[in-house]
């Protein structure tokens, strides 16, 4: 079966500290990321082990998926793995300090659809058009968030 790889990235006038917060506490993440229902297990605070649940609102056909986190490496890498969900595989977010804010990225490493209805959306090119359409705007809200809370750098 065919896996499926990408990196999307952005850079914002933010520290790196802040961007880090802004991915891993579910509280603060639910605020800034419109759209995406969060559901997980213990505190808010991102922890190895712990389960998250995102359900796309709206998303026709309906989306959901979940991660575990696999590794944390605050400020700068969080690593999640796919549960019980339409895909198989990692993925991680990783926050590189510049000489003015931050860079993050998203990569997506050898994601594979589980299940026939996962194969055919991604055989047809939908599953990939979706995550990087998803994943540029979360980034670009993620973006928009810190830079309205951050004096500049």
């Amino acid at each position: 079966m065919k896996n499926y790889q990408s990196q999307d990235e952005i850079e914002i006038l933010s520290s790196p500290e802040k961007a880090y917060q802004a991915l891993t506490d579910w509280e603060e993440r639910s605020r800034w990321r419109p759209g995406l229902k969060m559901k997980w297990q213990g505190g808010a605070q991102a922890f190895l082990g712990q389960d998250i649940l995102f359900e796309i609102e709206g998303a026709f056909p309906p989306a959901h998926f979940s991660y575990c986190i696999t590794g944390l490496e605050p400020p700068r890498r969080i690593y999640m793995e796919y549960i019980g969900s339409a895909l198989s595989g990692r993925a991680a977010m990783e926050v590189t300090p510049l000489e003015k804010g931050c860079r993050v990225s998203f990569y997506w490493m050898k994601v594979e659809p589980k299940g026939f209805w996962a194969w055919i959306y991604f055989s047809l090119g939908l599953g990939i058009a979706t995550h990087r359409r998803r994943t540029t705007q979360t980034l670009e809200l993620l973006k928009k968030h810190l830079e309205s809370l951050t004096k500049p750098i």
